[in-house]
């Protein structure tokens, strides 16, 4: 292993961004001395005190991101069930986070302002007993975990809870709960009633709504004629390759007579998606750099607002972690690409994720920007760059809308919301208004 000195010299003299390289050359990564070692050293060791615990389960939720197989950890579970009371409250809350998707158990403990939430998502996700609460006092993401444990008759109690979220999971739980739900003043929680139920009227009714509420209502339909009306006939390419794909999958076979129809479709995508529906090569465009026109590090702001018609999101903009991923983003912002653009992915407790010009999460800018991973730590509010693989990043991006560790390193983070209450408002179909400068 390498030396502790050794690691002192290396925090010293280290970018984030050569600190990651050396990790990922097989070298630990001097985020600390003694703990790193625990975290990214050639073997695994049970930590040598309740103060080393975090690092051993970072390592866990890190061996993931980085595809490395899993290792045994029922050692370290016996280990923090031991030494339980001696773990702080940041480590109990991690460890459940792990946990939860593990199927591990995880000691009882009294329910504070510090755990509730992390309790309740474990609860949710690993069928455990939920704790004695009192729903109203509960926020949006806290009532979210606590109805995704809830049994389908005792959901029901929620059906009117004032977050969208919180409504589709009732609808998740108990489907017959969306017949009570067609009306819902959320069009993306009508949209799912309208599945649940199968009514083709109201998803034909709301597949006419621009953005991604249209393209998942129209994929619902399930009607080959009417898809096949929509790819072949539709002036909107974001409709057409929602309809192609929809298609694709009740097992539709494109006619050998339309196929070069659509290998030559002017929105590129519908032309990849039936190429490989069909086992045609097909050469994507090669994608540009970041435009020369792009601001310099040092004009770019250090927040900017994002404001969309779910409320307004102060953004601090991570200049130092991130610089090229910043740089392009307010170049996009500054140029008003994201004006008008939809969040065309919300998974509530996950991601909230916005930037695709077409609404259906295939677009980007026309170029494509570097990794830049750093050592920022995915909790909620933090903003990552979503990509296809490594360097492929453009303007699609997410926040966080809980903690999610297993990410760290793998999506660049480049920007943290500074007041994450309202977060849980976004929904699909939630629109940007504009991103503007924050004034000094």
């Amino acid at each position: 292993m390498i030396s502790l000195a050794l690691i002192a010299l290396l925090a010293s003299v280290l970018s984030p961004q050569e600190a990651l390289d050396a990790m990922l050359d097989g070298n630990p990564f001097p985020s600390a001395q003694e703990s790193v070692l625990i975290e990214y050293g050639d073997s695994f060791e049970i930590p040598g005190g309740p103060e080393l615990v975090k690092y051993a389960i970072l390592r866990q939720f890190h061996r993931m991101v980085f595809q490395y197989q899993p290792e045994p950890v029922d050692q370290l579970a016996g280990y923090i069930s031991d030494n339980w009371d001696s773990l702080d409250t940041e480590t109990r809350n991690l460890w459940r986070e792990f946990a939860g998707g593990a199927g591990l158990g995880v000691p009882m403990e009294d329910v504070s302002g510090e755990n509730l939430t992390s309790i309740l998502r474990y609860c949710s996700e690993s069928g455990a007993a939920l704790p004695s609460v009192s729903v109203g006092e509960l926020t949006g993401l806290q009532r979210l975990y606590y109805s995704s444990a809830l049994s389908p008759d005792e959901v029901m109690e929620l059906i009117h809870d004032p977050s969208w979220a919180v409504r589709n999971a009732v609808i998740q739980r108990n489907p017959n709960a969306a017949f009570e739900m067609l009306d819902d003043r959320s069009l993306y929680v009508r949209m799912n009633a309208a599945l649940a139920t199968g009514r083709d009227d109201l998803l034909m009714e709301l597949a006419s709504t621009p953005g991604p509420i249209g393209h998942i209502a129209l994929a619902g339909v399930g009607q080959i004629p009417i898809l096949e009306d929509s790819l072949f006939r539709s002036s909107r390419p974001d409709i057409r390759a929602s309809a192609l794909m929809a298609l694709l999958q009740l097992g539709w076979e494109i006619p050998p007579e339309r196929l070069d129809y659509l290998l030559t479709d002017e929105y590129v995508m519908v032309g990849a998606i039936a190429a490989d529906a069909t086992g045609r090569d097909f050469a994507m465009p090669l994608e540009g750099n970041l435009p020369h026109e792009a601001p310099a590090l040092e004009d770019v702001p250090s927040q900017v607002v994002l404001v969309t018609g779910a409320g307004n999101f102060t953004m601090t903009l991570l200049k130092e972690n991130a610089p090229v991923t910043c740089r392009s983003f307010w170049y996009l912002a500054e140029t008003g690409f994201y004006d008008g653009i939809y969040f065309h992915r919300v998974i509530p407790g996950f991601v909230a994720q916005a930037g695709c010009p077409e609404g259906n999460g295939f677009g980007g800018p026309g170029y494509s920007i570097p990794a830049e991973n750093n050592p920022v730590a995915y909790h909620r509010g933090v903003v990552g760059m979503a990509d296809s693989g490594m360097n492929t990043g453009g303007s699609q991006f997410f926040i966080m809308l809980d903690d999610q560790r297993r990410l760290d390193c793998r999506y660049t983070v480049f920007a943290e919301v500074k007041d994450t209450d309202g977060l849980d408002n976004i929904e699909v179909g939630t629109r940007i208004l504009e991103i503007r400068r924050v004034n000094p």
